[in-house]
């Protein structure tokens, strides 16, 4: 009885001592104002119905199931891709017989299949989700590997625009699982942010380079709680900005510590933060979601000058289909408002898998959604049906007008994972994606002018 007493109490003095450990910190949290007033109608417009668009590129261009591409410009004619391939050693390959690798090449639109591919993994591991950043002829290529028995996150450079690459190399710690990686680079820094995960416990991890990517600082911890969490980061000559994503089924936190998770007010949405010192110090952390019906999403951060976006998918618990918002700073990410974007009620359902691009006072913002039409190849009048295309809109920082989304895809096949980048001096913005319309996963382009 003794024992069965002081067990009780010591699990009392302990809820008293974790409460009062974090009483301090219930007021991290910044929340940001609302404008749900802000309801802008929009109009689907696709290939053919306008000049703008260009013709669809195929751009992996092989037999091969190509997945995860990545994009940058170059100039009007030149783009930079990276993405996972299967890499077949033959092609009548069984999964079992499949390695995948990453894969570069620097794109001429005028001539695509004469490219030349550089096999930038080249492992016996299985190398996943790659992405890119440049910085005048540097280019950045960081990916996920399994080589090593764990999930790990690896680098690997070119001085010359993509002509030769340095060796790759480790930047997680290696008895860890990486997952979910992403870079930028401005000037002569570069900032990988990924997330991470052990047995029993998981974080957004970031790590600054000042010397071109030469060699890293020391890792830096953004965030304790995060499972399926998809950190973004953007850098600038004001500031490093990282985003991230809490969902409301996949924390990864012991039964005790979800219970400080509610009482500081670590809850579902979406997270940003900002740093002036390119990583030294953070501000606290800003949390958006729209009517706090957050279960689950992903996010993206883009900047221009003082005009800071954070955009976002969001489901809800109630119809789960994917909804986009957009909260947006023009004072630098001081203070944020939100927009709720309309994507065409009756005809795209369910967003997902964005990506944005910030110029000027414009925001450029690509999704995948599954679009209400009729079969492809049949007679009118027939039933309709869903298939995932990928669209894109322009809006301005004060935009009240209604806009136009365009199907870039259009097609009879899933298109999904899209990826954006702009040519300014060409008015001139593409997007790739992946699609399975050729019987197997290549890497489509199309462009719009602007």
């Amino acid at each position: 009885m003794t024992k069965i007493i002081e067990s009780a109490l010591f699990k009392t003095m302990m809820t008293i001592f974790l409460f009062l450990l974090i009483i301090p910190l219930f007021n991290i949290f910044n929340y940001p104002n609302y404008d749900k007033s802000n309801i802008i109608f929009s109009k689907v417009v696709n290939p053919g119905d306008e000049s703008r668009f260009s013709e669809l590129h195929n751009l992996s261009n092989n037999k091969n199931d190509s997945v995860y591409g990545q994009i940058q410009n170059v100039d009007k004619n030149s783009l930079a891709l990276v993405w996972q391939d299967s890499n077949f050693k033959t092609r009548a390959s069984n999964l079992l017989d499949r390695n995948y690798d990453i894969f570069f090449k620097n794109v001429n639109l005028d001539n695509i299949s004469k490219n030349e591919t550089l096999n930038i993994s080249n492992n016996s591991g299985f190398s996943e989700h790659p992405h890119i950043a440049s910085s005048g002829n540097n280019i950045y290529l960081t990916w996920v590997d399994n080589s090593n028995g764990y999930k790990q996150v690896y680098l690997r450079s070119s001085e010359n625009g993509g002509k030769t690459f340095g060796e790759s190399f480790s930047l997680s710690n290696g008895n860890v699982n990486a997952s979910n990686v992403d870079i930028y680079s401005s000037n002569k820094h570069v900032f990988i942010v990924w997330q991470q995960s052990n047995s029993t416990h998981s974080s957004i991890a970031l790590r600054v380079s000042d010397n071109l990517g030469k060699s890293f600082g020391n890792e830096t911890i953004l965030s304790e709680y995060s499972s399926n969490s998809y950190p973004k980061v953007f850098a600038d000559g004001y500031g490093l900005y990282i985003s991230w994503n809490v969902d409301l089924n996949n924390r990864f936190n012991p039964r005790l510590v979800q219970e400080q998770e509610e009482l500081i007010g670590y809850k579902p949405g979406i997270y940003f933060i900002k740093s002036e010192d390119l990583g030294k110090s953070f501000s606290s952390p800003v949390k958006f979601d729209f009517n706090d019906i957050f279960e689950s999403g992903k996010s993206q951060v883009s900047v221009f000058d003082k005009y800071v976006y954070i955009t976002w998918l969001q489901s809800d618990s109630i119809n789960k289909l994917g909804s986009l918002f957009t909260a947006k700073s023009s004072d630098g990410g001081l203070n944020f408002t939100i927009d709720q974007i309309p994507i065409s009620p009756n005809q795209i359902l369910d967003a997902a898998n964005i990506d944005t691009f910030a110029y000027q006072d414009k925001l450029f913002t690509s999704f995948e959604g599954s679009l209400v039409e009729p079969e492809f190849n049949t007679t009118v009048g027939s039933e309709q049906t869903l298939n995932k295309e990928i669209f894109l809109f322009i809006r301005g920082f004060n935009n009240t007008d209604d806009y136009k989304i365009y199907n870039l895809s259009w097609n009879s096949g899933v298109s999904e994972c899209p990826s954006i980048t702009i040519d300014a001096l060409d008015k001139l913005v593409s997007v790739s994606w992946e699609d399975y319309t050729t019987g197997n996963h290549e890497i489509m382009m199309r462009s719009i002018n602007y």
